[in-house]
């Protein structure tokens, strides 16, 4: 069982830029919001596919499902893993996301650059801290 995220997974991080102007409302989770971590783990030479795969692919999923969504795209090149840490609003359903073919038309993409299957875990925001 895995209850953190292993330091060595966190070598990278994976950013989409994402355009927004001052007047938009950024989505910020929240204690009680639903947490999904995904773990994909990749054949060695297709990687970087799997990784643009996961990285656009489920983005422009969830947005063309029209959920309202934060994730951290996490990358270990060593192991060819990545974890997504995926916040979901208040309002948003992880089953309806879970059950959506907007995702199942990704993990079909994904099928041929993975080396094991895609593990699942949910978890619930307890509370959020920032230090400086």
């Amino acid at each position: 069982m895995r209850y953190m995220l292993s330091a060595a997974l966190a070598v990278g991080l994976v950013a989409m830029p994402v355009a927004a102007s001052a007047e938009d409302k950024v989505y910020e989770p929240a204690p009680g919001n639903a947490v999904v971590v995904y773990t994909h783990h990749f054949k060695a030479a297709d990687f970087d596919e799997g990784v643009k795969i996961v990285t656009r692919g489920f983005t422009e999923a969830q947005s063309a499902f029209g959920q309202t969504r934060k994730n951290y795209f996490l990358v270990n090149p060593e192991t060819h893993d990545m974890i997504v840490v995926s916040f979901f609003d208040a309002d948003e359903s992880v089953d309806a996301w879970h059950g959506s073919s907007d995702r199942h038309d990704v993990l079909k993409k994904l099928e041929a650059v993975r080396r094991a299957p895609l593990e699942i875990e949910r978890f619930t925001v307890e509370a959020i801290t920032t230090t400086e």
